[in-house]
């Protein structure tokens, strides 16, 4: 009987030919058997500073659970399943979601265990939760924030769908004055790790959190596939490398190590220091690493634009520059509102009027004192002995 977590191992033999299909990687011959590498330019011996991302796979594959009647196959049977849509993908970046369902899948009968395959694919791949397009809107209400792809959508076309570009007006003050030890300093912001790359510096004002994409290495490792490449490079050519964008993957890697935690100031890499540790928030500890040469090339120097995440950065300096009032003053304000003020003005009216009845009444009372005294003056001791 098939079990219904059908991926919940991945072994190293299984790592390895992600690689493969992800990047292309040509792992060496002692690599692949188990033993120690003497090869100096074999990609295997990165793999221990991708161990963020290999935890992450194995995170979203073993929790895939078939969904499915007896007698039907599952979406996913191993990993070698996943790896095929995969590079499927990669190979024709522009298909559609229904042709895809139609040319690796043949029992119909099981479509929604299949669409979860395609889901879990592009998740791997792109970094991205998507979900089906029949998906209800009421989901996305309560939270669910994976993106619809819908069935006659080109894969390239969504990519470039869930990722628009925007231009800002004051982007260039804004790199110069964000910072993440400003933010949580002035702001009170905390920050928390994101395994989706649109949620990005992302700012949820209810809890003071600020979303990061904090896995680097798996950034770099589209960029080394892309740093000789033409720049004017279509979405769906990177795709059949097994890249994002390239500028897209810049930008992400600079909002990080230049403009939220400069590496170069000791206080925000102290911070970024502390977010890499597994009691706090576990970011991936390749952030912590500048890489140069080997993803940009320093011949040709690459302008970023901040194109992707310029109206993020803009809520960031924002919220910077302006504080949500949290815990007292978020009490004060909301007694500062209009509402409050009125109230306050007609509680401060009838106070007057009963303090000035109050005092009035009081006079009354005094005035009636004095004159019972001076009809009924009361006769000193000494006087009425003398009588």
């Amino acid at each position: 009987m098939a079990s219904h977590f059908p991926l919940s191992k991945a072994t190293t033999a299984e790592l390895q030919r992600l690689t493969r299909a992800l990047w292309s990687w040509s792992i060496c011959t002692e690599c692949s058997s188990g033993k120690p590498c003497h090869t100096e330019e074999c990609p295997w011996q990165r793999s221990t500073i991708l161990n963020q991302f290999f935890q992450f796979y194995k995170e979203v594959t073993a929790t895939y659970e078939a969904d499915v009647k007896p007698g039907q196959q599952p979406g996913l049977r191993t990993h070698e399943d996943l790896i095929m849509i995969i590079e499927e993908l990669k190979s024709n970046p522009e298909t559609t979601r229904e042709a895809l369902l139609e040319k690796l899948f043949t029992s119909r009968p099981a479509r929604n265990d299949q669409e979860r395959a395609i889901n879990i694919a592009v998740r791997v791949m792109m970094m991205v939760n998507c979900s089906m397009s029949r998906q209800s809107s009421i989901l996305l209400e309560y939270g669910n924030q994976d993106v619809p792809w819908r069935n006659d959508v080109p894969f390239s076309e969504f990519i470039t769908s869930i990722f628009p570009k925007t231009d800002h007006p004051s982007i260039d003050h804004i790199k110069a004055n964000l910072k993440a030890t400003k933010l949580k300093k002035r702001a009170r912001l905390s920050f928390e790790p994101t395994n989706d790359l649109r949620n990005h510096l992302r700012l949820d004002r209810k809890r003071a959190v600020v979303e990061i994409f904090h896995h680097t290495a798996f950034l770099k490792e589209q960029l080394r596939l892309t740093r000789d490449q033409p720049r004017s490079m279509s979405i769906a050519d990177s795709i059949k490398l097994g890249a994002l964008p390239r500028p897209l993957a810049l930008e992400t890697l600079a909002t990080l190590q230049t403009i939220l935690f400069p590496l170069t100031d000791a206080k925000s890499k102290a911070l970024l220091l502390s977010l890499t540790s597994t009691t706090t928030q576990n970011f991936d500890t390749d952030v912590l690493r500048y890489d140069s040469s080997t993803i940009r090339d320093p011949l040709h120097p690459e302008p970023i634009l901040y194109h992707y995440f310029a109206s993020h950065l803009a809520d960031l300096y924002e919220e910077q520059t302006n504080p949500t009032p949290r815990g007292m003053e978020k009490w004060f304000e909301r007694r500062s509102a209009p509402r409050y003020v009125m109230m306050a003005t007609i509680t401060g009216v009838f106070l007057a009027i009963f303090f000035s009845m109050a005092s009035l009444a009081l006079g009354g009372y005094q005035a009636w004192v004095g004159y019972q005294q001076w009809q009924h003056p009361v006769q000193s001791t000494g006087q009425t002995r003398a009588g």
